[in-house]
């Protein structure tokens, strides 16, 4: 689907001395007049009207509803719209503005989260004094943090253990505990000792053989990838049937198998960030030939697929070499550890709104009405990881870099910098001239 929006100018002008020269101010923001009605913009057909013109700028943004060309300065005569004219009075502080009309195309790319989450009986263990246990705030916040993205979202869940974990070097029901399983009534349902036999529990079967422990994202108890949307419900209603805290077990490691799992099978367009959530170290080991270490498998998916792994450690996980590793293995540096509910919202609210972009799709620009002069514009970009604005000089660096042509109509977005432009690193991008006393605007950083 095509979006089309209007691009919209906002430039930035200072004051200016009645004696300058056509071509050495800005022109000021000027209320409407003519009794009240909005002046008429250059080139509609009335007559000119005298005053100073404001000056162009064009702002690419994300889309919004189309707005009309406005002039909403006046001009004297002989003066054109968007370029230098003599002041008569000083500029104020809110300098002028002309919105102009332009098409171009701009596309939201909506983002994909996968969530690996514990759901193991230590997660039903109160927060601090939080009054919520980990499991009910991990669960609260990835809901808020998703319904606030969910216009840009496509979200699959992985929940680990779907069967009891009961078997495995160093599992519950491994060595040191006799029969290899748990003793009957473990579960709802009751599991028989020694493991492997129908228990009634969460999936029907205790894993004390080393069997499957998780389901794949498509079977029994899992949520396979929809759109934000339609997952949140389905989140809410596997919270009312499993429960709060009812698996035995940590069986991350066989949680990544099946994860790597759904992400080879998934036909997904744009980023995908996997998010995984739990308490504490992995205590149950699957025994398939096809498994790896969680660590690996974040280091694969980094390097084939461009997909960043964050683990976020709750209570109990502090000190976890293990989390961290697969974090750094994942590129993104360490593991996250909140300190309250509150902190861990923000900070899948952030993660996730990195995975959806807003995309340029060409990287030439036509100007209308054509900077004048064209040598003094300035590109400003605003970035998408922090929304702050920088200024962005014409070679950035000996492979990025932005031209215009010298009548000031058309500009050419070139190099490393258009890749950034169409790869979403930018939600908006704006050409306007300077303030003369105004602060300056920081300088973008290569890419």
């Amino acid at each position: 689907m095509r979006a089309w929006i209007w691009i919209a100018s906002a430039v930035a002008v200072c004051g200016c001395s009645a004696s300058d020269t056509s071509k050495s101010s800005r022109a000021q923001q000027s209320p409407p007049t003519n009794n009240g009605t909005a002046p008429s913009a250059a080139g509609s057909g009335g007559a000119p009207i005298t005053g100073r013109s404001p000056d162009t700028a064009v702002l690419l943004e994300a889309p919004g509803a189309p707005a009309e060309p406005v002039d909403s300065g006046i001009v004297e005569l002989g003066c054109e719209v968007g370029k230098f004219c003599k002041p008569t009075t000083p500029d104020p502080t809110n300098c002028g503005t002309l919105t102009l009309g332009q098409e171009i195309e701009i596309k939201k790319i909506p983002g994909n989260l996968l969530l690996v989450f514990d759901q193991s009986v230590s997660m039903s263990e109160p927060w601090g004094v939080s009054g919520q246990t980990k499991l009910a705030a991990a669960q609260a916040a990835i809901r808020n943090a998703i319904m606030s993205l969910q216009d840009s979202l496509v979200v699959g869940a992985l929940f680990f253990p779907t069967y009891a974990c009961a078997g495995g070097p160093g599992g519950i029901g491994g060595p040191g505990l006799p029969g290899g399983g748990l003793p009957g009534g473990g579960l709802p349902g009751g599991g028989l000792p020694g493991g492997g036999l129908p228990g009634g529990g969460p999936g029907g079967v205790l894993n004390g053989l080393g069997g499957m422990s998780v389901e794949p994202i498509g079977g029994m108890g899992q949520i396979p990838f929809q759109p934000a949307p339609q997952f949140l419900p389905v989140w809410d209603a596997h919270w009312t049937l499993a429960g709060v805290g009812t698996g035995i077990g940590t069986p991350m490691q066989e949680a990544f198998d099946r994860a790597n799992e759904a992400i080879s099978g998934a036909m997904l367009q744009g980023d995908l960030a996997v998010v995984a959530v739990t308490d504490g170290a992995p205590n149950c080991f699957p025994a398939s030939d096809t498994t790896d270490l969680e660590v690996n498998r974040a280091a694969t998916w980094l390097a084939e697929r461009g997909i960043k792994t964050y683990v976020v450690g709750l209570p109990g996980a502090q000190g976890v070499q293990l989390l961290n590793d697969v974090a750094a293995r994942g590129g993104t540096t360490e593991y996250i550890l909140p300190d309250d509910p509150k902190q861990l919202e923000d900070r899948l609210r952030t993660l996730i709104s990195e995975t959806s972009k807003t995309v340029f799709d060409s990287c030439s620009i036509k100007l209308t009405p054509a900077a004048d002069p064209a040598d003094q514009l300035l590109m400003v970009v605003r970035e998408a990881k922090d929304d702050t604005l920088h200024q962005v000089p014409h070679m950035l660096t000996p492979t990025a870099g932005w031209t215009i042509s010298p009548d000031g109509v058309q500009v050419e977005i070139v190099g490393d910098l258009c890749a950034d432009a169409m790869n979403g690193r930018f939600t908006s991008i704006q050409f306007q001239y300077p303030c003369k006393e105004g602060e300056p605007i920081p300088p973008l950083s290569p890419s």
